[in-house]
């Protein structure tokens, strides 16, 4: 097994449907330079409160990202998989991420799933073992009523609050 070096198709954007694929792209460029466990505590955070992506909103989010980058078109599969992850949620919704390593031969990929299937990807995972899984982040929990934070401040002392 191969992986493929040439670049994908991409389809001409709009101007005005650019602005979030380009800011997906260099913010996934940022985050490839952090460890592994740094860029998966990242995602984990991003990925926070956002509803389970359909498997067109993921296709539509990675389509957008590989028609503004020509990198991510090509075989970085680390940033595109990141930005298309990122555009997803900056759309509101989170394909699980993943990041996974085939021994025989040796290759190392990212891609976007959802549902445990492969959005937009023309290689055979089932060779790969998934390293990294990010699914959604289950949203954090409310506080039992609007001016709990009143209650108390952060040292413990109650706020000062005006006299009538």
């Amino acid at each position: 097994m191969t992986l493929p070096m040439t670049l994908e198709p991409r389809a001409r954007l709009p101007l005005r449907r650019r602005p979030l694929p380009v800011l997906a792209v260099t913010a996934s460029r940022l985050l490839t330079r952090l460890s592994p466990h740094a860029l998966e505590r990242a995602l984990r955070l991003v990925s926070g409160g956002a509803r389970p992506a359909t498997h067109a909103e993921a296709l539509a989010a990675r389509s957008d990202v590989v028609s503004v980058s020509r990198r991510a078109a090509g075989p970085y599969c680390l940033e595109r998989s990141i930005a298309a992850a990122l555009l997803a949620r900056l759309r509101g919704s989170w394909p699980d991420w993943i990041s996974g390593v085939s021994l025989m031969p040796f290759a190392a990929h990212a891609w976007i799933e959802v549902g445990g299937r492969a959005v937009g990807e023309s290689l055979r995972l089932d060779a790969f073992h998934k390293n990294i899984v990010v699914s959604r982040a289950p949203r954090p929990e409310r506080s039992d009523g609007p001016h709990e934070h009143l209650s108390e401040s952060r040292d413990g002392r109650t706020p000062w609050t005006p006299s009538t």
